[in-house]
């Protein structure tokens, strides 16, 4: 009972360093390419929080994995580094005994990424695409923020105005470029607002302004001064859901018989079975000689998780082409890293030295004490 709540604790607190270690690297990366987003114009500003959450939370589910990894391993190696394994080994228990600890931590966070990768995971990616997509099509003019040069959704035009009212809907010294055709059309004025027309349309009417025209060959030129001048601005606020697979319900890719279906949906399985597989595996992998300092199992530990994920993806490609059935792509990459994981153990309990010798030493020692019986003579009484 000792052993197994012993390590289970030092699986929790490791594992609540990695993921917030973890988590902060997604958050951190997630937030800097979302803010150049957002300078570029891809993305409004004030979307700016919404789309970073929805960028991290798309990214539990490995997190969640490469958290139970990193736990297992680092929580093992460390008693390996301060000889607890030792104690432990010479009270009668092996490496198998860290198995069912290492279930009891591991099976709880892989139904969670479960949960992540077949529902969550899918949600914000949908989210996220609806939010770039609905920004995409809204206004020309609501798109544009102030003191920034934005381009149109059909990049025809680019917009730039020094101050703006989001309550009232007013903009002051606009500037506004128009392409039509060959010719381009320059206009600057000192104010304006968004207003709808009679047709159902939205301008943006500008105030005390001129208008520059310069044709495709560049040599007319004209200048005129308006004092209202409407210039008709596209809104369209509504957003076509994605046709992705990776957006997609899991009760849409269930009842969707195509190939590509189904190797998504072998994907979002694979991935949080493969925490427990990962769970297993880094129990031998952790293995650190006390007297020699660090072990490159961590880098061989590195290698197989690359290994394997990359076989995952290979085999989910394999299914999508139909090359591999389903049931063969879900079951035999995990088999073969479970068996591997088992030979590791049962490496790591015998004995150091040629096996074949250890096998035979009891067979040897028996036989000298055979020999040692047949050759005695017992002693004679009486003179005879």
């Amino acid at each position: 009972m000792l052993f197994r709540t012993s390590f289970q604790k030092d699986f929790a607190q490791a594992a609540g360093a990695t993921f917030v270690a973890l988590f902060s690297i997604i958050i951190t990366t997630v937030l800097v390419r979302t803010l150049g987003q957002a300078a570029g114009g891809a993305v409004g500003d004030s979307q700016v929080i919404s789309l970073i959450l929805l960028g991290g939370l798309q990214y539990l589910a490995p997190a969640l994995v490469i958290t139970v990894f990193i736990a297992v391993m680092g929580s093992i190696s460390r008693s390996f580094k301060e000889q607890e394994m030792t104690a432990w080994f010479a009270s009668g228990l092996s490496l198998q005994s860290l198995i069912r600890p290492v279930l009891v931590f591991s099976i709880p966070l892989t139904v969670l990424a479960l949960l992540c990768s077949v529902w969550l995971t899918p949600w914000s990616k949908a989210e996220l695409n609806i939010a770039k997509d609905r920004f995409a099509k809204r206004s020309d003019v609501n798109k544009v923020s102030a003191g920034q040069f934005r381009e149109s959704s059909d990049g025809q035009r680019v917009f730039f105005v020094e101050r703006q009212n989001e309550d009232t809907h007013q903009v002051d010294n606009i500037f506004v470029v128009a392409r039509e055709g060959t010719s381009r059309t320059v206009l600057a004025a000192s104010g304006g607002s968004i207003q709808e027309g009679e047709d159902g349309l939205k301008y943006l009417i500008m105030k005390d302004g001129r208008r520059f025209g310069l044709d495709g060959t560049g040599t007319k030129f004209n200048a005129t001064e308006f004092e209202t001048y409407g210039l008709v601005v596209r809104t369209n606020l509504e957003s076509t859901p994605s046709l992705q697979l990776k957006n997609r319900n899991i009760s849409e890719l269930l009842v969707d018989p195509s190939k590509e279906a189904k190797a998504e949906i072998l994907w979002r399985i694979s991935l949080p079975l493969s925490g427990i597989v990962l769970a297993m595996l880094a129990i031998p992998l952790a293995f650190v000689n006390p007297r020699g300092g660090q072990s490159l199992n961590q880098i061989f530990a590195l290698l197989i998780y690359l290994t394997y994920s990359n076989v995952i993806s290979v085999t989910q490609s394999s299914v999508a082409k139909g090359n591999m059935s389903f049931g063969v792509a879900l079951v035999l990459p995990h088999l073969i890293v479970i068996l591997l994981a088992f030979a590791l153990m049962h490496k790591r309990n015998r004995p150091a030295g040629a096996p074949w010798l250890m096998r035979l030493l009891p067979g040897f020692l028996r036989f000298g004490r055979m020999s040692q019986r047949t050759n005695h003579k017992p002693p004679q009484i009486g003179g005879v």
